[in-house]
Formats: C-alpha cells, structure tokens, sequence
C-alpha cells in the first residue's frame, strides 16, 4: 500500500547535538579515524544490508569538524564488488560470491605516502590483509607488490599482491622511532619490515586475561605504555578489552582494575559496541573511540564515538557509551539549516521492532560464550522509523525509507513561505550503491519546476544541490536505488 500522509516538525526539533550521537549518515562498521593536515578521515566497512556476504565499495569520509562528514568516489576502481562469481566448494557445489572489502585498519602517513591495510575477502571466501598504497589519504589507492587481487584467473596469478596478514582485521601501529606491527584477528600479532610491506621475525600470539573468540583488536601507545585492545563475543554483546605493555610485542598483562572498557549500556540504548579504533586529536592528550554499534542487527551498523580518559596510573577508564557522543567537544563548522513546517511522502515503511538479548553481567565472565543465560541477561527492543520527518532532524541516526512497492517514492518539504534556498545536501540510505533522482521546486505547490535531474548513479555523499532560488516547496523523486533518506539538509 502507498501512503499519502503529513508530519508537522516543530523548529525546537532541529538542533545540531543530534549530529553527534551516531557519526556518519549511513550504514557503516569498523570504523578507523586518522588526522591528516587539519582534516580527518574515517575509513570503515561500507554495509549495505545484505548480509556478510555482500558489502559496499571501499570509501572514505572526510569530516574537517568531526561533525559534518561527507566522501566522493571510491578508494580504488580495480575490483568491481557487485559482480557476483561463481566457484565450485570442497565438496563440488557450484556458489556464487562477492569480493568483500573489510576493516580497514588506522591509515598511516609514510615518506609522503599512505598506508592502508585492509581485509579483502575472495568470493570464495578466502581472506587476507592487504598493503594499499596513495599519494592522498582519500586515494586513489594501488595495491602493493601487485596490480590487484583475482579470483579465478590464472592469468593474473604473476601480477596478483600477496596479503600481510593472513587473515582478517590487520591493524597497523607505527612506534616514535619509525618500527612499525600490525595485530590480527585471534590475538596475532608481528613487526612490519623497514618498510612497513610485510612481517619480519616471528609472529606473536598476545595472550589476553579474557578467552573466546577474538577479532578487530588494535594498539597505540600513550605515555610509554602501549595498549593491545581486543574484541571478545559479538552482535548485542559485542564489547572491548585490554591489555598493557611496556613494549609492542609484549608481554602484556591486564590492568589493575576493569580490563572491559567498551560494552553495552541498556539504560543509554547502545548495543554491541565493538570493532573501531581510537583517534588522538593532534597536539591533545584528547582520545576519542569510534566503534560500531549494533544498529537494526546484522550488517546495518552504525558509527558511533565517545570519549576516552585515563587514570593517572596510565589504566583506561571504562568508557561511558551514550548518544551525547562528542556532543560538547566538537563544534559544527556549517551553516543553520532552514527547517520546513511540514514534511510529506508517496510512502513510509511500517515502523521496525529490533529485539536483542544482552547480558549485563558480562564483565565478570572469564571467557566469553556465543550465547548467554543467566539472572544478567536482559531482553531488549529498540523501534526504526522510517517516517518523512526523520530526513529534516538534524540526526544522522533517523531516516525516511518509502516501501518497495513505491515505484518512485517521493519526499516533500514545504517551508511555510517563499523562501530563497541555497542549496541542499543529500545523504541517500546506501549511498555508495548511488541512485538516480529528481529534484523540484514551487512557490505555490502547484506549478514544479526540476531544479536538477541526476540521471546516471554516482558514488558520493552527500549529493548536492546549488543555487535552488526562490522556493517554498522542495521535492525529491527517487528513480533508482534505496529509497530512502538518512538527511536532506536545506541551506
């Protein structure tokens, strides 16, 4: 069924500290975040709802304010992630898979070039992180030691780069005197080479005060002490611990006091807060966690960032997950936003139930089970709106989404009065899959008139409109893509 229906948004509603609660306008995971002349870059795994079995392309968001992000173009054009390849099994299946790109680790900065590590998963799901090299931190990146990664061509086994890492979830770490180590999924870890290609010596199995399953871990280094954060569980129960050293290899022990410093919060509704990274903010003894929270479940994870503080001993605080976020910290360098007086649609989605189960008890567990029972255990529910208001909130947690039997959904803010607009911002749910559209204007509702027409998909976020002129009405048509709308910021 299609709806036809009207939400009024008061002004009170469009306030900037929503920004800062979920980070990036669309579904992202595995977030790194590195600082390169004044502006900082958030490298992370792009999802797109459908499963470990399909991702989006590799891209970076650019932010100059930790507030307004935004990215253009791919990272790298030489694997196409949406073909799909057929390959036979061990036991002579015929399936099909993806190219996957995951977890890119913290991008560093070497004799004026760029260092990205990151997972990349064959179709048949052999994995491995791989050495990407740029002139810029936004790319175009190259692989190192070979011209790309393939899969089922044997021509190309000469030219084909060799991983670093042997599995998923590499994460680099540069010391003050220039040596470099990448840590791996399942507590590995191994010093790079002079420059930083490969691993030298012996690999090294980090052993950690807590057991079970462990992946996205990382290390920096603060003060002379380096810490070894890794992740233990997953999905609602996704949290991190650590480790302390006064050497990147070890030995590492835990902490005096709480060694769990990320973990979800029932009464602030964060869930499953697990693979990210920390960011020092240049010339600060400030550090910021970005991580991955739990989302609608599945691969519909959102970015997240609180702060991060230590005792005087040199011991992490346990981080207090909340959607205040950098609220506080960090000030929007945009322009207001002129907010409409109602918002209507050709359709909005039934409103979701995500339930999830999470153990409160979680930190007194010495190792860590795949599911949990027990007296901690709490059943949880958090509701998605997909209705229209959601596209003019200010909030990078909220979107409209039309139902997919809308052909060609559509969205439309009227401002109340004839207004002079300067241009719009356009965050599409899935961004990095691109979208056709059509965007109009009216002074009175009935007479339109197309103020652009994007006819051919791109692959950037926002997507954006200048000199609209005079107008009362704003109305976005989507032709092909996802349809819906995380933000439609109107200046």
């Amino acid at each position: 069924m299609i709806f036809r229906k009207c939400f009024f948004i008061a002004a009170s509603l469009i306030a900037t500290s929503y920004c800062r609660a979920q980070v990036i306008p669309d579904y992202v995971a595995d977030p790194s975040v590195s600082c390169f002349n004044g502006t900082y870059y958030l490298y992370g795994t792009q999802d797109i709802d459908h499963g470990l079995a399909q991702m989006g392309p590799p891209v970076v968001w650019k932010s100059k304010d930790l507030v307004n992000w935004s990215y253009n173009g791919t990272l790298f054009n030489n694997i196409d992630f949406s073909k799909p390849y057929t390959y036979t099994d061990a036991k002579g299946a015929q399936k099909t898979g993806y190219f996957r790109y995951w977890a890119p680790g913290k991008v560093l900065k070497r004799n004026n070039q760029y260092y990205l590590y990151a997972t990349i998963v064959k179709p048949d799901g052999a994995t491995g992180t791989y050495l990407l090299l740029a002139d810029k931190p936004e790319g175009p990146f190259r692989f190192n030691g070979g011209t790309g990664v393939y899969f089922n061509q044997p021509e190309k086994a000469t030219e084909e780069a060799k991983p670093v890492a042997p599995d998923i979830d590499g994460d680099p770490f540069a010391d003050d005197d220039g040596s470099a180590y990448i840590v791996w999924r399942r507590r590995f870890a191994s010093k790079l080479n002079a420059d930083w290609t490969a691993v030298t010596g012996e690999t090294v199995s980090i052993p950690t005060k807590r057991g079970g399953y462990s992946e996205g871990p990382f290390m920096f280094k603060r003060n002379g002490l380096y810490y070894y954060i890794y992740t233990l569980s997953g999905n609602a129960n996704y949290c991190y611990a650590y480790m302390m050293s006064k050497s990147p290899l070890g030995p590492y022990t835990a902490p005096n006091g709480p060694d769990i410093i990320l973990q979800s919060n029932v009464s602030t509704g964060i869930w499953g807060p697990g693979h990210g990274n920390v960011l020092q903010i240049p010339g600060t003894d400030t550090y910021l966690f970005f991580y991955l929270e739990y989302g609608n479940g599945g691969t519909t994870r959102l970015v997240f960032a609180n702060k991060m503080e230590f005792n005087t001993d040199g011991t992490i605080k346990p981080i207090q997950v909340n959607r205040d976020g950098l609220a506080g910290m960090v000030k929007s360098t945009a322009p207001a936003t002129i907010a409409p007086i109602a918002v209507t649609a050709s359709s909005f989605a039934e409103d979701k139930i995500i339930k999830a189960s999470i153990d409160t008890g979680i930190s007194t567990l010495p190792t860590f089970p795949s599911r949990y029972t027990g007296p901690g255990v709490v059943a949880v529910q958090r509701v998605s709106s997909s209705k229209p208001e959601n596209a003019f909130d200010n909030s990078n947690g909220t979107y409209w989404m039309g139902v997919t039997t809308d052909k060609q959904p559509w969205i439309q803010a009227d401002f109340g009065a004839v207004k002079t607009i300067k241009s719009c911002d356009l965050f599409f749910v899935e961004s990095s899959l691109g979208h056709t559209w059509k965007l109009e204007k009216s002074k009175d509702g009935q007479k339109w008139e197309t103020v652009k027409m994007q006819a051919a998909p791109v692959i950037m976020s926002p997507e954006s409109i200048s000199k609209i002129g005079q107008a009362r009405y704003l109305k976005l048509t989507i032709l092909s893509g996802a349809p819906g709308l995380w933000e439609m910021k109107v200046y």
